[in-house]
């Protein structure tokens, strides 16, 4: 059994695109890193001169939402009720002093957003990359027999179609070690340029730090105290899970698609949906607020991570409940998959 597993993972890590595709990964994220950063002089020994949280009181920003989004009825109730629950952690960060983290001091956040930014940090751009490397991993590791024209003869074995859960192994196994590695290459970069040593014990709820709503501006207020490194571990595990949702989901396409570019802009038009989703939807509504948390979605807003949200949840944690629904879901999913494919005819 553990033949066929090395077996299968050998034919994923043999792949020439896999390779080509890692490599222009390593060089993208090398271009795009901010050198010019690397000009600012950064004072990390300055506290910030007063307590931003100390008189900060969440439910103005309920209130806030509430109106801005026009909000009735439960959700109303529900977008207070987490502010409230909110207002804890900021009373505790008010206490321990969280504010007076120096952090990168003016520039906190700029380099916050450099390394965590959903979209425009390298964090982001990461778990991007590894996404589409796990969801195509799966799909040519499913899809392997069917392009090289050996399913007839491969599923015609005495092993016969049972193969298709060392082959599910191997791809999910393949596209998280990729990530990791890609991660381990992307950050010695990153990091060999930009120095961290000197932050990472800070307090990511620096008083520098801040996130730019459409409300406002908001001290970066998260549910628990979290260190620099303590987010960084914690942001990485969260992106671990969604490479995992992702593989899961090359898995599901792989084994009902019988053509592996079919299967590939289906995972495309997936994602495409759950994107266009919430923004149908009235706001009204608590459908509106749980579409927010597909795995397209928690890359899409992993700036906001470990905070309360803003205005795209009515739950604090929500980057955990979203990647634990989904991972249950796509899991589901998966075995269906796998029970159909044992009983698909191979035309």
């Amino acid at each position: 059994m553990a033949r066929l597993f090395r077996h299968e993972l050998a034919k994923i890590l043999f792949m020439p695109v896999l390779w080509v595709f890692v490599v222009l990964c390593v060089v993208f994220n090398i271009f795009t890193t901010p050198t010019w950063l690397r000009t600012v002089d950064f004072d990390i020994s300055t506290p910030f001169q007063y307590n931003v949280f100390e008189n900060h009181n969440t439910s103005e920003i309920a209130e806030a939402y509430i109106s801005a989004l026009n909000l009735t009825g439960r959700v109303a109730e529900r977008m207070r009720a987490k502010y409230a629950t909110l207002q804890y952690s900021v009373d505790e960060a008010a206490i321990s002093g969280h504010s007076f983290s120096p952090y990168f001091g003016e520039h906190t956040s700029i380099m916050h957003i450099s390394l965590f930014h959903g979209v425009g940090g390298v964090m982001g751009r990461l778990l991007m990359q590894g996404l589409l490397l796990a969801a195509l991993l799966a799909l040519l590791a499913v899809g392997y027999e069917q392009i090289n024209s050996t399913e007839h003869m491969v599923y015609a074995t005495k092993t016969g179609r049972r193969i298709l859960l060392y082959k599910i192994s191997a791809s999910i196994t393949a596209g998280i070690g990729v990530y990791l590695l890609l991660a381990a290459v992307t950050f010695a970069i990153y990091f060999a340029i930009f120095d961290y040593s000197g932050v990472w014990g800070g307090n990511v709820s620096s008083g520098f730090n801040y996130i730019v709503d459409f409300i406002g501006i908001l001290p970066f207020t998260t549910w628990r105290s979290f260190t620099v490194l303590s987010y960084f571990w914690a942001s990485f595990g969260v992106g671990l899970g969604l490479v995992l949702c992702f593989s899961l989901l090359g898995v599901i396409i792989g084994t009902l698609s019988k053509n592996g570019y079919i299967g590939f802009l289906m995972v495309v038009l997936v994602n495409a949906l759950c994107l266009a989703v919430p923004l149908v939807i009235p706001r009204g509504m608590y459908v509106h607020f749980v579409s927010f948390h597909t795995p397209i979605w928690l890359w899409f807003n992993s700036h906001l991570w470990f905070t309360d949200g803003g205005a795209m949840t009515l739950w604090l944690n929500f980057e955990l409940w979203g990647m634990g629904f989904s991972l249950i879901t796509l899991t589901v999913l998966c075995v269906l998959s796998v029970k159909n494919f044992e009983k698909r005819n191979i035309a």
